[in-house]
């Protein structure tokens, strides 16, 4: 259920992360951890790319 206060804070404010860690083994594993890192890595950079100037505006 999405919070009625999610994707907004204050300017003095610093956003809200939230995530879930899941251990797997194999090669498989091994491949989907460099997958998510890479795709976390390449979001968080096109979030500091594209963020509003008032820090408010939506970046995705």
């Amino acid at each position: 259920m999405k919070r009625p206060d999610a994707g907004r804070f204050g300017l003095d404010e610093a956003p809200e992360l939230i995530f879930d860690i899941r251990s797997a083994d194999g090669a498989e594993a091994v491949r989907l951890r460099l997958e998510q890192a890479e795709v976390l890595w390449e979001v968080t950079q096109w979030q500091a790319r594209n963020r509003s100037a008032d820090g408010l505006g939506n970046a995705a």
